[in-house]
């Protein structure tokens, strides 16, 4: 009896297993999920370049590397018939996994006492892309250099300072002299005037992530009046502030 129970039993669970094994529709899941937030990173970012190729006096390639980011207008003698100068173009490079604004801002080159400032106006730009750097380009010879795609702007964004104390213009320095290949790309190139300078400017154009360039020049000179600039050293900030795209 007790031997028929269990053949009994074992029948049925292999009728079960039987069953189960042709039936191929018996599934459940469990979801996975996650939240990533939005965020963004900002890095500035100057480059210079060297020749690392040549033939004789002919250049034949160059080697772009980053340097300490910084905005040197370089030595005013102090004479007010002085010329203003352009300066070079630093980078700020936005990573971002989401759309979000873009604010400039700058204050004006100040005397580390306090006393007295250089007039003083930023100009920024949306730049065509963003290389790997170091980076080395080939150099066609009585050519200027390539340029990484960080250092050639493609979208004007605007002047951005003190629309009252604007340096004089038009005439100007450009330091270094290399500048000048790149200021040569953007065309119609104008010196600040009161109705175009904003205390800030917002660029809205980021709509996805990704990784952008923005570029920065500089315009600072001296006053016409010689006591109206204290000797000394000067200082000032160009900031870039990222906001959520609401």
């Amino acid at each position: 009896m007790k031997r028929s129970i269990i053949l009994a039993s074992l029948f049925l669970l292999l009728l079960s297993l039987l069953s189960f094994a042709n039936n191929q529709n018996f599934m459940d899941e469990i979801e996975v999920i996650a939240n990533v937030g939005p965020y963004a990173a900002v890095i500035p970012q100057k480059l210079m370049f060297e020749t690392t190729k040549g033939y004789w006096l002919i250049p034949l390639e160059d080697e772009w590397f980053e340097v300490e980011p910084e905005m040197s207008f370089g030595h005013f003698s102090g004479n007010p018939d002085q010329k203003s100068r352009i300066q070079d173009s630093n980078c700020f490079l936005v990573e971002t996994n989401c759309p979000v604004n873009i604010i400039f801002e700058g204050t004006p080159l100040t005397h580390l006492d306090g006393s007295t400032t250089l007039p003083t106006t930023y100009w920024a730009f949306r730049s065509l892309g963003v290389n790997d750097i170091p980076i080395s380009f080939p150099r066609i010879p009585f050519l200027p250099p390539i340029s990484p795609l960080q250092l050639i702007p493609v979208q004007e964004i605007g002047y951005f300072g003190d629309s009252s104390d604007i340096p004089r213009g038009p005439d100007f320095d450009i330091r270094p002299e290399w500048l000048d290949l790149i200021v040569d790309l953007v065309t119609g190139m104008i010196w600040p005037t009161p109705e175009k300078v904003e205390s800030s400017q917002v660029y809205t154009g980021i709509n996805e992530k990704g990784v952008y360039a923005f570029q920065v020049f500089g315009f600072a000179g001296v006053r016409e009046n010689i006591s109206a600039v204290k000797a000394g050293d000067y200082v000032g900030e160009i900031r870039l502030t990222v906001s959520a795209d609401s």
